[in-house]
């Protein structure tokens, strides 16, 4: 007994169109910019308050994320008009515009992994630096008080990095209702450094950038191999017409 299976699968239009094939990497593309740009951005707002304590390794990961965001969002703008017209030269600088974000966010993943490393000891010069002036810049000493009440902290590795005479009062927890005068001691100050509690703070956000990364890198391969392979039909094969 014979049995005649006819199977009538209909091939999606997205996996046969190059216009619609295109305009979904594309809006994958667009999504790692916004992605890139979200992240960038609270990163820096995190820490603005404690500019003067981060290197320029810290504001180099994150202009790197910045503009990788920056050349992702004026870039889909390519990859829009490519889908539109399905003309080979434009999908094919759109491949190349992949790759070379591709690079971007690969530097990306390496410096924030290599920056999660070593945050605590980043932050140690800057930190040292700026404390010997605390006693002779209001914004300093404004920014070390900041940091210190925020954190809970006193000083660099801990309490002995100020004289013991002349601890801030920010090194100490205050009470509610506490009556003046108050003195800050050393028996009474907070016993952790600001450089371990900051540096952890920075080291977690360098995490964040260098997943985010990690992500969008694996999405990025995806994409440039799917954008080579639509740009290869838009020059040697007959591609069904997009209605």
């Amino acid at each position: 007994m014979a049995y005649d299976f006819d199977f009538n699968f209909k091939v999606p239009k997205v996996l046969k169109s190059v216009k619609y094939s295109l305009a979904a990497v594309n809006g994958v593309f667009l999504l790692t910019g916004f992605l890139f740009l979200i992240v960038g951005i609270t990163v820096l707002v995190t820490f603005k308050e404690y500019d003067a304590l981060l290197t320029k390794r810290f504001f180099n990961v994150t202009g790197l994320v910045l503009a990788t965001a920056v050349i992702i969002l004026l870039g889909s703008g390519l990859g829009a008009y490519s889908a539109i017209t399905k003309e080979f030269y434009f999908v094919a600088g759109y491949v190349a515009l992949l790759l070379v974000t591709l690079i971007l966010e690969i530097s990306i993943m390496i410096a924030a992994f290599s920056l999660r490393n070593d945050a605590t000891e980043e932050l140690r010069q800057p930190m040292s630096q700026t404390l010997q002036q605390y006693f002779n810049r209001v914004e300093i000493s404004q920014m070390w008080d900041d940091l210190q009440r925020e954190f809970e902290c006193c000083g660099i590795v801990g309490r002995d990095d100020w004289r013991p005479n002349l601890l801030p009062i920010s090194c100490c927890f205050i009470n509610i209702g506490t009556i003046s005068p108050f003195q800050c001691t050393a028996s009474n100050s907070y016993g952790v450094g600001c450089a371990a509690l900051l540096g952890a703070t920075l080291s977690y956000s360098a995490h964040v950038i260098a997943i985010c990364a990690v992500v969008a890198t694996c999405l990025q391969v995806l994409m440039s191999l799917m954008a080579g392979y639509l740009a290869y039909r838009s020059k040697f094969e007959v591609v069904e017409l997009d209605s």
